[in-house]
């Protein structure tokens, strides 16, 4: 009876012990998958996702890339007859930023990156990154002026709803004189819902 109670009782331990570190686990795993932006090494662009409408930040992602000495976005653009595309290149390494398709009357989606992180996967600071001056600020333009859609912005409003983001702050101390990219994705045109429509600013390290 004893012996009983006492391999009931290892049997509890390990059970509780086999919980504790599952738990563990899973936490490590949280926190490697949302807090996970790291632009101090390597060749990184950061893609932060702005709704058109209300400037409420809506997630990002963290892209590696082979190195380079110089960052030039290259934009592949297929008007939309009924359908269309947008890509931004990485001329320098040849490589994807962005790619999106563009649909006439209807909705396209955007299918690289294939998913970003939740706007609440992003740690916050409490105050904000100053904006960049205005020159510093360069729009993407890709042959948009035959597609009726404005293709001005408050930029301070855009600004304002991704500058108290840690990984934001981080970006600017270590590259302050790098060029912020704003890229308008419009995957419905013609007659198209400026509700679905996003700003990306491209931030590079």
């Amino acid at each position: 009876m004893l012996k009983t109670i006492h391999i009931m009782k290892k049997r509890s331990l390990f059970l509780v012990l086999g919980l504790a570190m599952l738990t563990m686990s899973c936490a490590d795993d949280d926190t490697s998958s949302t807090n996970n932006i790291d632009p101090a090494n390597g060749n990184k662009v950061l893609l932060l996702k702005v709704d058109l409408v209300t400037n409420n930040f809506e997630g990002g992602k963290e892209l590696s890339f082979e190195e380079a000495d110089t960052f030039t976005i290259t934009p592949e653009y297929v008007s939309p007859g009924d359908f269309g595309s947008i890509k931004l290149k990485y001329e320098e390494t040849d490589e994807t930023i962005f790619d999106g398709t563009i649909v006439w009357d209807g909705l396209g989606e955007m299918s690289y990156p294939a998913t970003l992180s939740a706007p609440t996967s992003f740690e916050v600071i409490e105050n904000g990154v100053p904006m960049p001056a205005d020159q510093d600020i360069v729009f993407v333009d890709y042959g948009l002026g035959d597609i009726d859609f404005p293709l001005t912005t408050n930029h301070e409003s855009v600004w304002a709803s991704i500058s108290h983001l840690q990984a934001v702050k981080d970006y600017r101390a270590i590259n302050p004189n790098a060029k912020v990219h704003l890229f308008l994705y419009a995957p419905s045109v013609g007659i198209g819902d400026p509700a679905e429509w996003d700003w990306f600013v491209i931030l590079k390290n």
